[in-house]
Formats: C-alpha cells, structure tokens, sequence
C-alpha cells in the first residue's frame, strides 16, 4: 500500500508482494459502474501540475493492480437470509506526477457490485475489496480515491487534498493488503479504528532518527463514501473532525507502531442501536498499535485496538497473522477477535475471524490465492453462529 509516496507506518517490504499500489479493502469487466465524479479543486491541481512537469524534466510514474475472487459460503443460509457463490472484481490504478518541486499523486479505485444475497452481502467481513467505493444505491463504481499534492517540508513531507486515511495509518508488512494478503476485513486494518472514507485533509510523515518516524493526520471526519460531495462538506452536517497521531520504530527486526485517533461527527446519527439522546454529539476515540517480527523465515504481526464502546459497535480487536514464503509462493495465517461494545442496548456478540491463503506467482505479474475463511458473529450478529467461506482470488499486477 505505498502508492509511491511516503505513507504507511513502515517502510518493509509487504511479504511476498511484488510491485503494487495502495489498494489494502476495503473495489475488468464489471458490472453497477458510475462515471467517476472530479471536483473542480482535483481537476485544477492536476492541470497545473502539467507544466511543472515538464520543467522539471521529470516523467509521470504509473502502476496497477487488478483482480477477480470468487467466493462461496458451506452454508446455504445464514441467520435466516440464503447466501449464494459470489464473484467479484476490483482494481487500484496509481500515478505520480512531478510538479512544483514535489508531486502529484492520483489513485484510481473500483470494484463491482455485490450481490444482493452474495458473500459479501450476508458477511462483509470475507472480502474487504469489495464495498469500499459504492455509491448511495450500493452499486459498484469507479472513484478518485486519492488525489493530493506533496512535498518535502523540514524532516517529512506533508501531503495535503483528497487523501485516503487508512493509507497513512495502522500499517505493517504482513497483513495490511486485501488485493496481495489477507481477504479478511479483520486483518486489512484495524475495526475499532472509525476511519472516514477517502476524503479532504492533510498528513505529515517524518523520520526522527534511529529507526523513529512520526505520522500526523487531519482530515474531514466524512469520506466520499456514498455521496462524493460529503468529502467536501467540511464542518456541515455533522461531518465534524478526524485526527491522528502516530510514532513509529523499525529496529533490525522488529517494526511497530502507537496511536491514538479521535473522530468528531455525530455518531448519534449512524441508527446503531446506541442510546441517540444520551450520546448525542458524541466523540469517538480509540488507541492502536502494531508489532511485527520474524519468526523462521517468515514474519509475524500483532494487531491491538481499542475504541470508546459508548460509541461504536467495535470496542476492541486482537489480531495475529503470520505471512510464510515458500521461495516466491507465500502462504498465510490469521486469526481476530473482536469486542463487541458492552454499553450498546442493543443484541451484540464478540465476532472471531480465521483466514489461510496460499498466494502463487503465474508469472508476467499474475498470482493465484486459494483462501479459506471462518467467520462467527459477523457484524456482530449473535444469530450468525458461525460460518466456512472458501474462495479464490486472480490477481495481475502491471
């Protein structure tokens, strides 16, 4: 998930991943695509950014990423709704054009629809490419996902536009990628982290010596997901403020980082199930960290999050995953539990996820990943016992 510029809470080597951009879930021939909407600050950036180009002398950099998965549930019917095989595509389109002394950076997002009574529809949790970029009457589109401006300032680099928050937060080496690594939500990033969609704000990364990094982050409490528009409501309507702060160290070994977030918006206006008069206005806030190292040849992570349960659904996540390269074949492990709020007056249970995927080179940048999931209590769902989702992903990186 680099997308070429300085983002990401390490700088290793995700494990067994070749060249690719930021696309970490959260999306050919498809179908349920919109026409990607620019707004008129986006478009203005990348015009100016032209010339500068050429006066730098500097080419435009491009990559990309695209894959297809296919998944079906053991069951016929969960809680009561039927489930059914599903296949889906998604894509990740990165460029970085030199301009003004720094660079333009554009990322290109889509995915397909769901189906209505498809895997991803019955347990969100199995397939984090797919979901992230629908529009407000859930069909699959093609979006402007990142679109900003950087440039080097003291010991970092600030980026400040359209910017995707998740890119610059919570990162490691071994489950941070749902187009190369984990399919699983859980292992993609960090639940109890009340993230927006990509949306306005500006992060600065910095290197503070001796294996030390700094991330700061402010951004619109509210992403383009559904309504593009709501990315540029900035103070209106609630959207309210997200900000966060993170510290990083990678020794000789060993990575890992710390961090603390707070988000502004009206929580009391998600229909959740939470008391709305008693908590209205309230801010939520939550604490997280990762820990990775190397365990024989391969690498290990520990993910740990906590969030206000007054607040949200998502209380507390406990994650471990293990990434194992057999020469360019990588084969990973993964296992979460996630706590339920105990302040929601609403039915709720813990949810647990398990995932192993065996990740095999084709050649000419194609892979094939088997993958196979256990979901219980998805959504938190105490009717959803527990469920087996086996799946295949094609991936081919250019």
């Amino acid at each position: 998930m680099s997308c070429g510029y300085t983002a990401r809470s390490t700088n290793v080597r995700p494990v067994g991943a070749g060249p690719q951009p930021s696309g970490g879930k959260k999306e050919s021939p498809c179908t349920g695509y919109r026409r990607m909407r620019l707004s008129p600050p986006i478009w203005l950036a990348l015009l100016l950014g032209l010339p500068a180009a050429a006066w730098a002398g500097d080419g435009p950099t491009f990559k990309g990423l695209i894959i297809g998965t296919y998944q079906t549930a053991f069951d016929s019917n969960i809680a009561g709704r039927p489930i059914e095989g599903e296949g889906s595509g998604a894509l990740d389109l990165v460029g970085s054009l030199p301009a003004f002394g720094g660079s333009l950076q554009l990322e290109i997002r889509g995915a397909t629809t769901p189906k209505r009574d498809g895997v991803v529809s019955v347990l969100p949790e199995a397939n984090a490419s797919v979901g992230e970029t629908l529009d407000n009457n859930d069909q699959g589109r093609i979006v402007v996902w990142q679109a900003f401006y950087q440039h080097d300032v003291g010991p970092g680099s600030l980026a400040g536009g359209l910017i995707d928050p998740s890119a610059w937060l919570d990162g490691n080496d071994v489950a941070n990628d749902e187009f190369t690594q984990f399919l699983g939500a859980s292992f993609v990033k960090d639940l109890t982290i009340d993230l927006p969609s990509p949306t306005l704000g500006a992060a600065y990364t910095a290197g503070l010596g001796n294996g030390w990094g700094l991330t700061a982050l402010t951004a619109n409490a509210t992403g383009i997901e559904p309504d593009y528009e709501e990315a540029f409501r900035l103070g209106r309507q609630g959207n309210g403020l997200f900000a966060a702060l993170e510290l990083q160290w990678v020794g000789s070994d060993l990575a890992a980082n710390l961090g603390a977030w707070v988000n502004t918006r009206m929580h009391d206006t998600d229909g959740d199930g939470i008391d709305d008069q008693r908590l209205k206005d309230a801010s939520g806030r939550g604490v997280y960290s990762n820990l990775s190292g190397s365990l024989g040849p391969g690498r290990w992570n520990l993910r740990l999050g906590w969030a206000d349960p007054a607040v949200q659904a998502a209380a507390g996540l406990v994650a471990l995953a293990y990434a194992y390269p057999i020469g360019e074949t990588v084969l990973g492990i993964g296992v979460a539990h996630t706590f339920a709020s105990y302040k929601i007056p609403v039915p709720h249970q813990n949810m647990d996820q398990a995932e192993v995927y065996v990740r095999l080179p084709l050649g000419r940048g194609f892979t094939i990943s088997p993958d196979l999931q256990y979901i219980a209590h998805s959504d938190f769902n105490p009717a959803q016992g527990g469920s087996w989702v086996a799946g295949v992903r094609v991936g081919w990186t250019f």
